[in-house]
């Protein structure tokens, strides 16, 4: 392929593990380099971070070599569950992080992203396998495609009678009773605000038609990590191009078509602005509602520690006072470190919230509720819960309660206009010989319309049980 136009580069090695040594890598890296300039001068060379993607650890390597980039793989899909506004922001935090490295290294390019946010997709971590503990929450299961090698591969067909078959890793990923994992859905909030709403904790892998926001959360975050790594880095790819079962968040085809991934041009006003909350630091890190105390303690001893503060002090408070101080701890640490890549999660006692909003500007009173990137066109009630759907969901019942009742008297009076029989039955029924001297139920009815000798003639008859009506 040494004069192929189709190659590029080369990247001697893909993911080395994390815990490598790093002067080992490094000379491995140098001594391929030489290998590959020496035999093809015309490719780049292409190294891959290790997941250790830091200036620190990268900067001033082989400064003054051409033709090299760096490789970085960035994903959320190890991340714990958090909510859509953790995503958002971690999407838009690396962009600083690019902009470092291409500062302090040279050429970076991202090899790899996915709109993952969990750990579902089957074998992502291998063969009937998975990391321990993961996936965090319950996977979302559609059937198994027929598989794309041949049913001549052991095991197949699937059979739908059997539960996950071995032989298993540290952890289990696979078919179950002919159902396979794919990416969880995302629901609409109900009970908060979208952005930082807890209902992901709760809400099923499936989510019902109706409170799907599947589409509105992933092309945000689309729009979001494609404004970090474009016109900052040396580009991107999106892994994968096109995936077995249909898992919109690791197939690019599938994304594109799903209106997640924008066509066209990267630089749509849609792109440029997607990270603008973000960047501009409208947010806040603050303690959860109901965390354990030793929980909060350890969470800010942690951003104490890391700036080299004293922590010891953190036992003297409890209650309210510990978590007013935990809130600053958490967010001076944050608002420091965030575009070196720092998350609001100190253990999962944190989460980001809007600057300067509280629950009432979310509606608590029962405002509408607009925000940049989640639409939602409802309010809150006064117990702090969403009604948008289901105030919908009223509405729609009702209406179709008075169209049927509508229908259901204009039934009625067009019956006793044109049918002589009928009209003469009701007339002749008690339940309306009170009406009878009304002239305008008399006009409506058409209780004039017909000859009253005819009514006259009705013969009721009546037994222990009930009344029988006949002519």
């Amino acid at each position: 392929f040494l004069s192929s136009s189709a190659v590029l580069g080369l990247e001697p090695l893909n993911e080395p593990w994390q815990y490598t040594p790093m002067d080992e890598l490094k000379k491995f890296y140098w001594d391929g380099y030489k290998i590959v300039k020496r035999k093809a001068p015309y490719w780049k060379y292409i190294m891959h971070d290790a997941f250790q993607f830091d200036s620190k650890v990268w900067g001033g390597f082989m400064d003054g070599c051409p033709d090299r980039a760096l490789d970085t793989h960035i994903y959320q899909a190890w991340s714990d569950p958090n909510s859509r506004i953790f995503f958002y922001n971690d999407a838009c935090a690396v962009k600083e992080t690019i902009s470092a490295l291409e500062r302090d290294f040279g050429p970076v390019v991202v090899g790899e992203w996915s709109l993952a946010t969990d750990n579902c997709a089957m074998w992502l971590n291998g063969f009937n396998d998975n990391l321990p503990g993961f996936p965090r929450l319950p996977c979302k299961y559609i059937p198994c495609g027929d598989p794309y090698m041949g049913f001549d591969q052991p095991g197949t067909p699937l059979d739908p009678s059997k539960a996950i078959q071995g032989p298993y890793g540290t952890g289990m990923s696979g078919p179950i009773f002919g159902l396979c994992p794919v990416g969880r859905d995302w629901m609409k909030e109900t009970s908060g605000n979208p952005l930082t709403g807890k209902d992901w904790i709760r809400a099923p892998p499936e989510v019902p038609k109706g409170m799907d926001d599947t589409d509105n959360v992933m092309a945000n975050l689309a729009l979001k990590k494609i404004n970090a790594f474009s016109g900052i880095g040396h580009g991107f790819y999106f892994w994968n191009f096109r995936t077995d079962l249909y898992d919109p968040q690791w197939s690019y085809m599938a994304a594109l078509e799903r209106g997640w991934i924008p066509k066209g041009n990267l630089k749509d006003n849609k792109v440029m602005n997607a990270c603008n909350k973000e960047d501009n630091g409208e947010f806040r890190c603050v303690v959860k509602d109901g965390q354990l105390e030793e929980s909060v303690r350890k969470g800010a001893a942690y951003a104490l520690i890391a700036e080299g503060s004293p922590s010891a002090y953190l036992s003297n408070y409890t209650g309210q006072a510990l978590v007013d101080e935990a809130n600053d701890i958490l967010e001076n640490f944050w608002s420091a470190n965030r575009v070196q890549g720092a998350t609001c999660d100190f253990g999962g006692i944190a989460y980001l919230v809007e600057l300067n909003r509280t629950d009432d500007d979310y509606g608590m009173g029962g405002g509408v509720m607009l925000n940049d990137d989640d639409e939602y066109s409802g309010g809150m009630n006064g117990n702090g819960r969403y009604f948008g759907g289901e105030l919908s969901l009223l509405v729609t019942v009702l209406v179709v309660i008075g169209a049927s009742s509508l229908g259901g008297i204009l039934g009625f009076v067009i019956a006793m206009n044109c049918n002589k029989e009928f009209n003469q039955r009701v007339r002749a029924s008690s339940v309306f010989s009170g009406f009878q001297s009304n002239p305008t139920v008399r006009q409506s009815l058409a209780f004039d319309k017909f000859d009253d000798d005819d009514v006259s003639e009705l013969k009721f008859y009546e037994d222990e049980n009930q009344p029988l009506m006949n002519k």
